[in-house]
């Protein structure tokens, strides 16, 4: 599948996608398999797809996933979610400066949140404003650690996309100088924030887990996770280490 994302996104590249075409796309292989089902094996393949490509620390274990799903489907079946991990990347792509939610739109628009448990995630416009009002990067000193911003109910990612868009309105260089954490106890959730925080260069970790219990079961960390993390991770043990000696 990883040979074919990148053929098919070579074979667009010159042609103007829309998000309609995913939507199509979905639609058509659900009519036969089922919505819910294309639409969850979607997310789980390209979630799987990406952190055992750019996860070192999940690579095995999503590798082996990735193998079990992929081994029994049909080249044309697994041609189609090809398809729609490229075609998902080139709108993201068309979005790059302006970030939105897309795939919690298309969630909604096929009535696949959990309505009886109040599943409704918040829409672009109001999380953008939310961002601006909270804004964390005002007047931040140059040279300051990268911020650690957590969204424990993140559901599709709409707030730390919304949170994105407001530091690029400032020019807050957001790849190096924040990370962020977001948690869902929604397996699907986690999947959809995972993949479009790793196709728009996000430094994030996307938990599975219960956050009012304090229940982890998985952690997705983004292509750029490593960047402002582990920055991070080596000044808090470096002063730890320090604060031992001295004492």
């Amino acid at each position: 599948m990883k040979a074919a994302v990148r053929k098919e996104v070579a074979s667009m590249g010159k042609k103007k996608t829309y998000r309609g075409e995913l939507v199509d796309e979905i639609s058509g292989l659900g009519q036969s398999q089922g919505l819910n089902n294309v639409f969850t094996t979607f997310l789980e393949i390209s979630a799987t797809c990406i952190s055992a490509e750019m996860d070192p620390s999940n690579a095995e274990e999503r590798e082996k996933r990735y193998e079990e799903m992929t081994s029994a489907m049909d080249p044309k079946t697994l041609n189609c979610y090809a398809h729609m991990l490229a075609l998902l990347a080139l709108a993201i792509h068309e979005h790059e400066e302006d970030p939105c939610d897309i795939l919690g739109s298309i969630y909604h628009e096929f009535r696949l949140n959990n309505e009886w448990n109040g599943q409704y995630f918040t829409p672009d416009n109001v999380c953008r404003m939310m961002a601006q009002l909270v804004n964390p990067v005002d007047e931040r000193p140059e040279e300051e650690d990268p911020i650690m911003i957590n969204e424990p109910t993140c559901g599709s990612g709409t707030m730390v996309i919304g949170a994105v868009w407001a530091m690029k309105q400032k020019d807050f260089d957001f790849r190096h100088k924040s990370f962020f954490v977001a948690q869902d106890i929604d397996i699907r959730c986690v999947w959809m924030a995972y993949i479009q925080l790793s196709l728009y260069g996000i430094p994030a970790v996307v938990i599975h887990g219960d956050t009012l219990a304090m229940k982890e079961w998985s952690r997705w960390y983004t292509p750029l996770a490593s960047v402002p993390f582990i920055k991070r991770e080596c000044a808090v043990n470096s002063t730890e280490k320090g604060a031992e000696t001295s004492g």
